[in-house]
């Protein structure tokens, strides 16, 4: 009988996420960086079938794609539909590195799943630029009234 050694043992979490990530295209590549810097967006909850948040690829669609009625599509077509340069393989691989990423790093939280996403990207030199409304900044920013202006922080970096 021949013995298959799986990837767990030489590839951690952020490589295997973050190696799905950096073949995807830029657009599908910002969409989850996007997810990964909203907090409103669940990753712990809910599932694929019913299309409630905790999917990624749910929380993906919900982001980016149109509000529209979805008797007639599926999850996965509507990824497809909102990202026409995404190939199903390409979608089958995110999927499946994000299953294998979130179990083998026991990531059981939204935080910890959220932690596992910006690593990944981050692996796979995406930035992240976070945004938040001014009103939840304590201070105004130095010489500024703070009313209302849209703080970015990016966070940039690889660790490959």
């Amino acid at each position: 009988m021949r013995k298959t050694v799986r990837l767990f043992s030489t590839v951690g979490p952020a490589a295997r996420l973050g190696t799905a990530i950096a073949s995807l295209p830029v657009s599908v590549q910002r969409a989850l960086a996007e997810v990964a810097e909203r907090t409103d967006l669940a990753l712990v909850a809910g599932s694929w079938s019913d299309d409630d948040g905790g999917c990624l690829v749910a929380n993906v669609v919900r982001s980016t794609a149109p509000s529209h009625s979805s008797a007639d599509r599926t999850l996965d077509l509507r990824m497809l539909d909102a990202f026409p340069q995404m190939s199903s393989r390409d979608l089958n691989l995110l999927i499946v590195a994000w299953d294998e990423a979130a179990a083998q790093a026991v990531a059981a939280s939204d935080d910890d799943l959220r932690s596992l996403l910006r690593s990944g990207l981050a692996w796979a030199g995406v930035e992240l630029v976070e945004t938040r409304q001014a009103a939840d900044v304590t201070a105004p920013p130095p010489g500024g009234s703070g009313g209302g202006a849209v703080v970015g922080v990016r966070v940039t970096g690889s660790a490959r």
